[in-house]
């Protein structure tokens, strides 16, 4: 009856019965949810894919709701479906254009589907709207957008204030250090990259997946410098 009810509940969430059965099986392997970062991601996934079936029924009731579409254009601009996400999100945007999350996740939808320039700019207000939205976050795209074209004393700077906002982003440091060393500052980009593996060996363990790209990159970098 527990599974029953479980595969009950997965399926209203994800609206899918096939992905319910899929989290039935894996929750069954024999110490497989103790611990396991793969099961922190998938949990992640499947809150993630519930919230979208609810956003999706909420609007399917009243398409007008420019809150919810926003909502499920953020959702799916995580899940890097940037294109579907670039839809809702314009669908809305006559009615949420003052709000931060609207502006960044259009804004990133349409630096990743070609539109550069307009999506910078809507990144950039954004941050004017909210200059600590989304934990730094927008600062790591417009550093990697002036990354991208070799402007690496803009990238160094945008990098430098994610890092400020959230001071344990392996990931913010990692770049701050690249972009560091491609401007002739050595020094500073050691400073930065010994700040990225500390962060990484402080940060907790479900982190530590996502984050350990970052830290092997700053790991490389660093012994290139010495």
């Amino acid at each position: 009856m527990s599974r029953f009810f479980l595969f009950a509940l997965l399926t209203w969430l994800t609206g899918n019965p096939l992905l319910a059965v899929l989290v039935i099986v894996l929750l069954s392997l024999p110490g497989w949810w103790a611990g396991s970062r793969w099961a922190f991601r998938l949990s992640r996934k499947v809150r993630s894919w519930g919230e979208a079936g609810r956003l999706r029924r909420a609007l399917a009731v009243n398409p007008h709701d420019a809150k919810s579409r926003t909502d499920l254009g953020a959702i799916l601009a995580r899940q890097g479906r940037f294109g579907e996400a670039r839809a809702e999100l314009e669908r809305a945007w006559p009615r949420v254009d003052d709000l931060p999350e609207a502006n960044y996740y259009l804004g990133l939808s349409l630096m990743h589907d070609g539109d550069v320039e307009r999506g910078r700019a809507l990144v950039e207000n954004a941050l004017n709207l909210n200059p600590k939205f989304g934990y730094g976050e927008p600062y790591l795209r417009l550093g990697d957008f002036r990354a991208a074209r070799g402007e690496w004393a803009q990238a160094a700077e945008r990098y430098r204030q994610a890092t400020q906002i959230y001071g344990s982003s392996v990931e913010g440091w990692s770049k701050l250090g690249q972009a560091l060393d491609a401007s002739g500052r050595p020094d500073e980009a050691r400073a930065a990259l010994r700040e990225a593996l500390t962060s990484y060996r402080t940060a907790p363990w479900y982190r530590r997946a996502e984050d350990r790209p970052w830290k092997r990159r700053a790991a490389r970098l660093l012994r290139k410098l010495r």
